[in-house]
């Protein structure tokens, strides 16, 4: 029996000082496959959990290959582990970015409408936000404002003229 093996089967018995010596061989390789792998950025930490892991789970090596090509394996699986999750914090971060981008954008417009519509008359305004703010159609706005259907439909059309215009000067 190969000095690896014998202190593999001590630390699967819980021999710490065994598993410590096992560290201690294969620490090196195991750091440099994980900085190469990961660029730098992070192997120790990567490292650190490797051991961690191959302490939780000393029992788990069975002899087939060596010790080292155990360590490397979950050094391996550990790293895509790590990279999986950082793509996905990427991709969380990112989406938090646009939605916050989208929420900036929407009070902007909404800034921008407030301002367009303050500059309308007063049934312009009321007529513009019953049919386009409170989903209202011509003839229900007609009847809260008690408005013939085409006295409304021409405030509509101006208002909207006129807000169209107020919002391309905004964004000019």
């Amino acid at each position: 029996m190969d000095q690896d093996t014998e202190l593999a089967r001590r630390a699967a018995a819980g021999d710490a000082a065994a598993f410590t010596s096992l560290v201690r061989a294969h620490e090196g390789a195991v750091r440099r496959f994980l900085a190469r792998l990961a660029r730098g950025e992070g192997a120790d930490d990567l490292a650190q959990e490797v051991f961690l892991k191959a302490w939780r789970r000393a029992g788990d090596w069975r002899g087939e290959g060596s010790y080292r090509g155990w360590l490397l394996r979950i050094a391996w699986t550990t790293f895509i582990g790590a990279h999986r999750a950082k793509g996905r914090q990427q991709a969380r971060e990112q989406a938090a970015f646009e939605q916050q981008s989208d929420v900036r954008r929407d009070a902007d417009c909404a800034i921008d409408l407030s301002r367009a519509l303050a500059g309308l008359g007063t049934r312009e305004r009321a007529a513009a936000l019953l049919c386009f703010g409170e989903g209202c159609s011509h003839g229900e706005a007609a009847r809260i404002m008690e408005l013939p259907l085409g006295t409304l439909k021409s405030i509509v059309a101006r208002a909207r003229a006129a807000l169209v215009e107020r919002l391309e000067t905004i964004h000019d």
